[in-house]
């Protein structure tokens, strides 16, 4: 009888064939939906293959064979001349693949410690609400990294994946909330590695309408109560947890993680088991030394010090972002061997103990694989790049809203171009210079004041838009991180989270952003949302 993998080889086979040659077909004939092409083949091949690598890698061939036109050298040469060797020229892109890496022979060292169980055991103790503490201990250190979304993801689902284990938490929704608490936060925080990059991007908007004399760092702050789906994202996360909140195929595996929930109570005759202090030294390492070395970079003194001057340091310091991640995971990585080495107790002298060195690079090699998935997602976004996805959509939808509807539509359109390309901060370089001038463009006629407003909505509907997309893209990178560091195929961490990402999406358009065009206050439209899906589980029943 065929089994189920026997049944995705096959789904696999057949639809890279389909794809391969369907892309031939439309390289040959003009077609408004070619730019699109890439990321729909890629989504057919990873539903019917159930695997993530090879639906990314078959998109990012039928991108190449368009690009080539056909052509079989020409494809070879977009595949892997303008597809795979720019990756390796990337100061960003290599510094996340070596910062995944170490992140995860770090991760592997704090585990064999023995401190983490101490942790779990410290923060978790025991008893039949242990699983809600355990993802309330999520929400709580995914707030605390706000500096980065994919140090939080990463740090986050590697480090807590077993504890969830042990509480009864699947680990899908240990992805779920890494993710959420991930892009999220980083996107709403004004000191983070996103931070210069939104500014760039607001100051280039402006510019653009020919507005040269205007404070991004103004319009950023007044734009936050606007960025409806960072909240409603977050606020939802917090529902899910303290409502016992999880629709669609999220309540099926958290139903099979309390079946088989291993306990929690840690066995005093575990020699595994240290205190919880080797845990907490190398943990706060790697937190801290991130913002620490930016700010010492970026600074031109380090007394006296300010807020205003550490969010300064941020955007001055952001060419040093990728370096300052891979320095901070080796420091915490010294941290994590050191700790393993005082964790090692005279009682366990019976068992071979592997060196630190063996742990971490066995953490490492743990990682080695998964990270194929990421160079695949970024050979599939160059393709979509160079085909001009984003371009064209915007296009396609520009002048067909009223002015009224234009934060609404820009949140829309910013969540189909991150969905379909996967990139956050690629949706706000396209998006952020056409909002802001055809904003201008259209209230000509109004007062200032009303402009200013559609303004602020519109670059806050931006950001919404971008991180939608980074949320449940099966290409996003920070999806992919997530799910590797959860230890949960990409395809299932997509179609768990994806109801999460939709409600919050809905909650956006028609509380936040379609009153919010109509006039209402930003902070009124905030608490509306937030009310809604606090009071959901109410109306909307689900177990798990």
């Amino acid at each position: 009888m065929p089994t189920k993998t026997t049944h995705r080889v096959w789904g696999a086979i057949v639809t890279t064939v389909v794809a391969l040659g369907a892309s031939m077909y439309v390289a040959n004939h003009d077609s408004e939906w070619r730019t699109l092409w890439p990321s729909l083949a890629a989504l057919a091949v990873v539903f019917a293959s159930g695997s993530a690598l090879v639906g990314l890698l078959v998109g990012a061939m039928c991108g190449a064979i368009l690009l080539a036109e056909g052509s079989f050298t020409g494809t070879v040469e977009q595949l892997v001349i303008k597809q795979f060797w720019p990756i390796f020229g990337s100061s960003w892109k290599l510094s996340a693949m070596l910062f995944t890496l170490v992140l995860g022979g770090f991760v592997a060292l704090v585990e064999a410690g023995g401190g983490l169980q101490g942790l779990v055991r410290r923060l978790l103790g025991t008893g039949h609400a242990a699983h809600r503490r355990m993802q309330t201990t999520v929400l709580g250190f995914g707030l605390l990294v706000f500096f980065d979304g994919l140090a939080n993801t990463m740090l986050i689902g590697r480090l807590l994946r077993s504890a969830a284990d042990r509480c009864g938490v699947s680990r899908e929704k240990l992805a779920y909330l890494a993710d959420t608490t991930g892009s999220a936060v980083a996107c709403l925080a004004f000191i983070s590695t996103w931070i210069a990059f939104q500014l760039s991007m607001i100051r280039e908007g402006f510019e653009l309408a020919g507005q040269n004399e205007v404070s991004a760092y103004s319009y950023f702050f007044r734009s936050s109560p606007t960025n409806y789906y960072c909240w409603f994202a977050l606020v939802l996360a917090l529902v899910c947890v303290w409502r016992e909140f999880n629709p669609g195929p999220m309540g099926g595996v958290e139903r099979a993680a309390r079946r088989s929930q291993k306990s929690v109570e840690v066995a005093a005759s575990d020699v595994s088991a240290s205190h919880w202090g080797l845990a907490i030294i190398p943990i706060a390492v790697l937190t801290l030394s991130i913002p620490v070395l930016t700010y010492v970079l970026g600074s031109d003194s380090l007394f006296p010090f300010s807020l205003s001057k550490f969010a300064l340091a941020y955007s001055v310091a952001e060419i040093y972002v990728p370096q300052i991640l891979v320095v901070s995971s080796l420091l915490a990585s010294l941290g994590a061997a050191l700790a393993y080495r005082m964790g090692m107790r005279p009682s366990a002298a019976g068992r071979v103990v592997p060196s630190s060195s063996a742990v971490f690079i066995a953490g490492v090699r743990e990682i080695a694989v998964p990270v194929m998935i990421l160079i695949a997602a970024w050979m599939l976004g160059a393709a979509i790049s160079q085909l001009g996805t984003a371009d064209w959509l915007c296009v396609s939808l520009q002048g067909r809203l009223p002015v009224y509807l234009l934060p609404a539509g820009t949140f829309v359109l910013g969540a189909a171009i991150s969905f379909s390309t996967g990139t956050s901060w690629g949706t706000m370089g396209v998006l952020m210079p056409l909002a802001i001038p055809v904003i201008y463009s259209l209230t000509s006629g109004e007062v200032d004041m009303e402009r200013d407003r559609l303004i602020v909505a519109s670059i806050g509907a931006v950001f919404s838009g971008a991180v939608f997309g980074d949320h449940c893209s099966p290409f996003s990178d920070t999806t992919i991180v997530a799910s590797i560091a959860s230890g949960v195929e990409p395809l299932d961490h997509v179609w768990t989270q994806l109801p999460f990402a939709l409600i919050a999406a809905f909650v956006a358009v028609f509380v936040g952003f379609v009153p919010l065009g109509f006039g209402l206050p930003a902070v009124l439209c905030l608490i509306a949302g937030g009310l809604v899906l606090w009071a959901l589980p109410s109306v909307w029943k689900t177990v798990g």
